[in-house]
C-alpha cells in the first residue's frame, strides 16, 4: 500500500490542496473537509493521480457511522478512511476502502489499551500519534501487527523528526507542514 518512507500531505485548508497535489505522495489526506466540497476535492485529487484518504471524525456534516462510510465510498468516491473507531473501519473494509486505524499514545494506560486493541485488527494500516513519541514504542506496536503498514502522525514538523520516525520503522507519515511534502 505505502512505499517505504511515504510522506502523506494532510491538508487542513483548501489553499494548500495544490501543493498537496504536486507532492510526490500517491496519497492526500483531506483532514478537515466539509461534505459540501468533498466531492469536488476528491475529483481534483483523482484527476491529479492521487488517492484520497479522509479522517471520518473531521468531515463536517457527515455522520460518523456505517452510513457515513457508505456515503464516503459511493457519493464522494474517497479511497480510504482514517478513524479511531474499529467498527467504522470494519465497514470501510467491507466496502473495499483502505482502512487506517488511528491510535493516540497519551500515557502508559493509552499504550496498554492501544496494544490490546491491536491484537484483533485486520486493517490496511495503523497510524500512531504523536509521531515523535510513538518511536519509543514501535517494537511493541509492530509485534501486534507484523503485516500491517505503520504510519505516524502529529507533531511531525521537521525533516529531522520525519527521518527519525522512518528510521524507527514506520513506513509512512502524515503531516500538515507543506514544506515537508
Amino acid at each position: 500500500m505505502f512505499s517505504d518512507k511515504t510522506v502523506i500531505p494532510s491538508t487542513r485548508q483548501l489553499k494548500d490542496l495544490d501543493s498537496a497535489l504536486s507532492s510526490k505522495s500517491e496519497y492526500v489526506l483531506l483532514s478537515e473537509a466539509h461534505i459540501g466540497n468533498l466531492k469536488e476535492l476528491t475529483k481534483r485529487c483523482h484527476q491529479a493521480g492521487k488517492k484520497v484518504l479522509v479522517h471520518l471524525d473531521l468531515i463536517e456534516g457527515l455522520t460518523k457511522d456505517a452510513k457515513g462510510v457508505k456515503w464516503l465510498k459511493e457519493m464522494f468516491k474517497v479511497d480510504g478512511v482514517i478513524s479511531p473507531n474499529q467498527r467504522v473501519l470494519n465497514t470501510a473494509m467491507k466496502l473495499d476502502l483502505l482502512a487506517i486505524y488511528r491510535v493516540f499514545l497519551l500515557d502508559s494506560r493509552s499504550l496498554e489499551q492501544a496494544l490490546k486493541s491491536l491484537e484483533n485488527i485486520n486493517f490496511n494500516g495503523v497510524e500512531v500519534l504523536p509521531g515523535p513519541f510513538a518511536i519509543h514504542y514501535v517494537d511493541q506496536i509492530q509485534s501486534k501487527i507484523p503485516n500491517t503498514h505503520l504510519l505516524a502522525g502529529g507533531f511531525l514538523d521537521s525533516k529531522v523528526k520525519i527521518e527519525t520516525v522512518f528510521r524507527a520503522g514506520f513506513s509512512a507519515v502524515t503531516t500538515s507542514q507543506k514544506e515537508l511534502w
